[in-house]
């Protein structure tokens, strides 16, 4: 049995951590079968928008397997792995420039949550938990430390990065670490119903108003304003954009050709 799915929706995939017996935890045959999974979204021009989940109902993902790293001899760093942690995060973050949900379902810890703060939306479970706690353990979150404080701010993400204490779904709301909370039988619905209303949208235009999100949050404003400027020209220059135009003007639903 593969420790990840892929299913195929439309323009959608769903990318399901599939080691519900040990809370999805990321060891290193759930690892490259994610990464075959990653490599499978990213090239596939078909899809337009990637939904990751996890098995069960327990967990999205507790994060590394400390227990297989341990038993490996190296403890925390996965035993006799040449991989720093940066690069160890890249590869669960790939640059793709495709939309991409977290429907958490449970538990999201360490790697778990690193994973979910690297795409654009977070929905969760009521049941849901999270924390960055790798202080606990000797360590400090890789990516988290980075992403977090963009997105709930300084304060309250110091206190995640530094206490290690989980949050549950209503003060994640709060703070504005997911968008939603559903009940989790609806969890993946809600995302799929997300994802399918950004994948009716133009695709170029999509990922062009994507990028320039990151650029603004990510550059200084004059310089992000320039690379914006040549994304924006792309787009309003496009095939797709005369098609929206003249779908719009008929009524109908507009072919989106990514051109």
């Amino acid at each position: 049995m593969p420790y990840v799915t892929y299913e195929k929706r439309g323009h959608l995939a769903i990318i399901t951590l599939n080691r519900p017996e040990r809370m999805n935890a990321l060891g290193r045959e759930l690892s490259a079968d994610l990464r075959e999974a990653e490599a499978e979204f990213a090239g596939d021009d078909d899809v337009w928008v990637g939904i990751y989940t996890g098995a069960g109902d327990r967990a999205f993902c507790a994060g590394l397997d400390l227990k297989e790293a341990a038993a490996q001899g190296g403890g925390a760093t996965g035993g006799g792995s040449s991989a720093s942690p940066i690069s160890r995060f890249e590869r669960i973050a790939p640059d793709h420039g495709k939309v991409t949900i977290a429907a958490i379902n449970g538990a999201a810890y360490g790697g778990g949550l690193e994973m979910a703060l690297t795409c654009d939306m977070r929905i969760c479970a009521e049941n849901a938990r999270m924390a960055l706690a790798e202080v606990k353990v000797g360590l400090c979150p890789p990516g988290g430390s980075f992403n977090l404080p963009r997105l709930v701010g300084l304060s309250n993400a110091m206190w995640l990065l530094l206490s290690g204490e989980p949050v549950d779904a209503e003060e994640a709301l709060r703070m504005g670490l997911v968008t939603r909370v559903a009940g989790s039988a609806e969890l993946l619905d809600t995302a799929v119903e997300m994802g399918e209303t950004i994948a009716a949208n133009a695709p170029l235009a999509v990922r062009a108003t994507r990028k320039l999100a990151h650029l603004g949050i990510e550059m200084p404003r004059d310089y992000a304003r320039r690379m914006g400027a040549m994304l924006i020209e792309s787009v309003w220059s496009s095939e797709d954009a005369v098609e929206g135009a003249r779908a719009f003007a008929e009524r109908r639903p507009p072919d989106w050709r990514m051109r």
